[in-house]
């Protein structure tokens, strides 16, 4: 048996599992990422990569100590129904999101420029920001039975149109806001009004530059 499969079917300890990838995947992305520790999105992706790689005709076998792991969360089905229902809404949610993620991450090495490496770059982290929302939300919901309360919203500080600095300030971050989510379609609509407040911006500086 590989070390690989043999920690698939153990206690898949965070660690020694990364020093696998680390010696035996081909991501130097993931690589970095795994290194910021063990992090629901982390636990998930080096799951599943080590388990890409078990598949391979061949996986070398590398010997790695093994820590004590503490428990496992248990699974959705160990909980009552009405928790494992809301966590089962959860999986739905964030499994295509993370799905998109994984594509996107290994369309990164076939990026054809900088501009287009780096609005992919941005795309998967607005994914997995939003698949880390929904892991969050499901450790509360393992926690206390109950989603978590929806945060308050706060209305947006008023932008003093006669202060250049302020004015300023604001089309500087519409502008990397616009680079940013460019090609996001899910966005686009955002895009368009975030371009139509920069010209707006654009008029507004011309007239405090007089």
């Amino acid at each position: 048996m590989s070390a690989v499969q043999q920690w698939l079917q153990g206690p898949q300890d965070y660690e020694a599992g990364r020093q696998l990838y680390e010696q035996l995947g081909r991501n130097a992305v993931l690589k970095r990422t795994l290194s910021h520790g063990p992090t629901a999105y982390n636990r998930s992706a080096l799951r599943e990569e080590l388990a890409k790689l078990a598949t391979l005709p061949f996986v070398p076998l590398v010997t790695v100590a093994l820590s004590p792991l503490g428990p496992r969360p248990a699974p959705a089905a160990a909980h009552p129904d009405a928790t494992r229902e809301l966590l089962l809404g959860l999986e739905k949610q964030w499994k295509p999101l993370y799905k998109e993620a994984s594509f996107l991450q290994s369309q990164l090495e076939h990026a054809k420029d900088n501009q287009a490496r780096c609005t992919t770059s941005h795309a998967i982290l607005d994914k997995m920001e939003q698949v880390q929302a929904l892991w969050d939300a499901g450790d509360y919901v393992r926690e206390h039975g109950q989603l978590p309360p929806a945060p308050v919203a706060v209305a947006p500080p008023v932008l003093d149109l006669t202060d250049a600095v302020a004015v300023l300030k604001r089309r500087n971050n519409l502008r990397a806001q616009i680079s940013k989510q460019a090609r996001n379609a899910e966005r686009a609509g955002e895009v368009a009004a975030w371009r139509a407040e920069v010209e707006a911006l654009d008029d507004v500086l011309k007239t405090l530059n007089k």
